[in-house]
């Protein structure tokens, strides 16, 4: 299989976006262009409060831009409903935080689930799939575990299984190392870029740390709201 890019997963033109803050106008984003394409992990690095963030949930589709345009797999999704998106997410983007959002009355394997259920996927095929993805993270002997029972980096790794249950195009990783140490961080920087080299899953990794921007093809910073290579 040929390791170059291939077609364009998502698209963002020109996005705007603007707070305000009583009388005080905040222009976060000021034009914003990005295309990522098949098969590339991107990286963002900015300063604290550059909006990378922001500019993540848009490209999610979770916060609406003021301005620009934003395509998913050649489908223009902005100023579409938020049901659409909601709908049009599920088997489009898989997402990994820093915070892991995992439900703590699921085990790592119905929480790795959760996500296909809701995409209305048969349950038995994301059982199977589930265990293998776990098992691939390197948690086959913790499926029964509960987020109390594991530590921060097992609860990553079952973040990331999370995200790939429903074989996205695209990962979206909002600083996934935040809350690790830097020898877990290592770890589970290694196991997200080799899943999606393995998978020719698109990945966006915003991250502080300048070592894990440059392991991805292509680095970009976030800079008085304009993204530059």
């Amino acid at each position: 299989m040929s390791k170059e890019p291939g077609r364009v997963v998502l698209a963002a033109e020109d996005i705007v976006k603007t707070y305000r803050s009583g009388e005080r106008r905040i222009d976060v984003l000021r034009g914003v262009d990005l295309a990522i394409r098949e098969g590339e992990s991107v990286s963002i690095r900015g300063e604290s409060g550059s909006g990378k963030t922001t500019l993540l949930n848009i490209l999610a589709g979770l916060e609406r831009a003021d301005a620009g345009r934003l395509f998913w797999q050649g489908e223009q999704v902005s100023g579409r409903s938020l049901n659409h998106l909601a709908v049009r997410r599920r088997g489009f983007i898989g997402m990994v935080f820093q915070a892991y959002y995992l439900v703590p009355e699921l085990n790592a394997l119905d929480n790795v689930i959760l996500a296909g259920r809701i995409a209305g996927k048969n349950t038995r095929l994301l059982r199977e799939r589930a265990r293998a993805l776990l098992a691939r993270v390197g948690l086959a002997e913790r499926v029964d575990h509960l987020p109390s029972r594991l530590s921060g980096g097992e609860c990553q790794r079952v973040a990331i299984a999370r995200a790939l249950i429903n074989e996205p195009p695209l990962i979206l990783a909002d600083e996934p190392t935040g809350n690790l140490d830097e020898r877990t961080a290592e770890d589970v920087i290694d196991l997200l870029l080799g899943l999606c080299r393995e998978t020719r899953t698109a990945l966006v990794l915003v991250t502080h740390n300048a070592e894990h921007a440059r392991r991805t093809s292509r680095q970009c910073r976030l800079h008085l709201g304009r993204l530059e290579a």
